[in-house]
């Protein structure tokens, strides 16, 4: 795969030549990302997983995930702070194996007298799953410069939404059919992406991006703490990460209850891919279109999509008004996306990229961490309806802080 010249013929010729000209290295990762999130079929079924295969209520799955997302904190902190200082592809490709590993032995124990343990070996691979996004978001702002980097991401983005927009569908398949299966595939296509980074990614040093020699007083924690802008945004993060994890874990429910089961996962299945095509076919215009507005006004934006769209959740009964909103808060989620790591590798120190882009996710992790569980409690004695109602409630007060911030910078 000659990454440098192909990639970016195929992109002019396919109309999206807003991403020529990247460096190579970019579109590695890209093809990797395509591949990774195409073969995610565990994590996107997770919460169905355990429900409807290995017998957990809602409550249960709830605190699981919750476990397994601590876990994923645990590894995003613990490779921040590795990367940083050794090779980042080496500890991406050691990440991956872990996991590709772990989905393997989950697919030998299924139907076998083991099967109980299946959760457990899901939760010690969560850490490496984790440990992956930072230092994948790292090597694309090492790989490119401040021009360039919005582009970079953009494109990040919309690989992971080129393998979801057709990985639900074999996933609900394989859900539906071979438990096993789906272990195994996941596992074997993380190795696949793997052998790909082992073989094409450069082996580039942590120094050759920052200066050995550059003192920040006091370190890591003491440039975190006087960065109050980027406080207030890990913490607007985790608040939009609490109501964004809903959608993988009140809403396959919500379906389960409206469609049944089977049924509802391959409904679910659907909706996410109305939600990955939608990112594959306006991400590149909505980048353009944006560009020039500014990353604190795109993300309150992209609230108010959220609060449309979670509304509309609120209400409805029928798939068809289900894909309408769907694709009005994934105009949101591309904002997010395109402006979220630009707005925080702008302000993040490079002798220390990694560790910020842990924080970032840890701090959605938080929010991710909370949001099952909450769910799983409000689901207990509320409704579907009031569940969303409040999502969206928060979405419009993040609007507002978004705003309100962008304001406060301009001054």
């Amino acid at each position: 795969m000659n990454t440098k010249n192909l990639m970016p013929r195929l992109f002019a010729k396919t109309g999206f030549s807003l991403y020529s000209g990247l460096n190579s290295s970019i579109y590695l990762l890209f093809a990797v990302r395509v591949i990774n999130r195409f073969g995610d079929f565990v994590q996107l079924l997770l919460v169905l997983i355990l429900t409807g295969k290995l017998g957990m209520d809602s409550h249960e799955a709830g605190f699981f995930i919750s476990l397994t997302l601590v876990a994923t904190m645990v590894g995003q902190l613990t490779a921040g702070v590795v990367a940083d200082k050794l090779a980042r592809k080496q500890v991406l490709v050691f990440c991956q194996m872990m996991v590709s590993l772990c989905y393997l032995v989950c697919a030998f124990l299924i139907g076998s007298q083991h099967t109980s343990l299946v959760p457990l070996v899901i939760l010690v691979g969560s850490p490496f799953r984790g440990a992956t996004a930072p230092v994948t978001n790292a090597m694309v702002a090492d790989f490119s410069d401040d021009k360039d980097r919005s582009r970079a991401f953009s494109l990040l983005y919309l690989g992971t939404n080129i393998g979801v927009a057709v990985g639900p569908v074999a996933a609900a398949f394989l859900y539906g059919y071979s438990i096993t299966g789906l272990f195994g595939g996941s596992s074997l296509l993380l190795l696949f992406s793997t052998l790909l980074l082992l073989a094409k990614l450069p082996l580039v040093k942590v120094d050759v991006y920052s200066n050995a020699s550059e003192k920040i007083p006091g370190g890591f924690l003491l440039s975190l703490l006087r960065n109050k802008v980027l406080m207030l945004f890990l913490l607007f993060f985790a608040l939009y990460q609490l109501t964004y994890q809903q959608n993988t874990f009140a809403l396959p429910l919500q379906f389960s209850h409206l469609f049944s089961d089977d049924l509802g996962a391959k409904r679910f299945g659907l909706l996410m891919t109305v939600n990955a095509l939608t990112v594959l076919v306006t991400t590149p215009f909505i980048t353009k279109k944006t560009a020039s507005w500014g990353q604190l006004k795109n993300m309150s934006l992209a609230m108010v999509f959220y609060v449309v769209g979670y509304g509309a959740y609120a209400f409805c009964l029928h798939l068809p008004v289900f894909l309408v909103a769907t694709f009005i808060w994934t105009l949101g989620e591309i904002l997010m996306a395109t402006n979220a790591n630009v707005f925080l590798n702008a302000y993040a120190p490079p002798r220390y990229r990694t560790r910020f882009n842990a924080l970032s996710h840890i701090a959605g992790g938080l929010g991710s961490a909370l949001a099952p569980t909450l769910g799983g409690l409000l689901l207990l004695t509320r409704s579907f309806s009031f569940l969303w109602v409040l999502m969206a409630l928060i979405c419009l007060v993040l609007a507002v802080m978004y705003l309100a911030l962008d304001r406060h910078l301009q001054r």
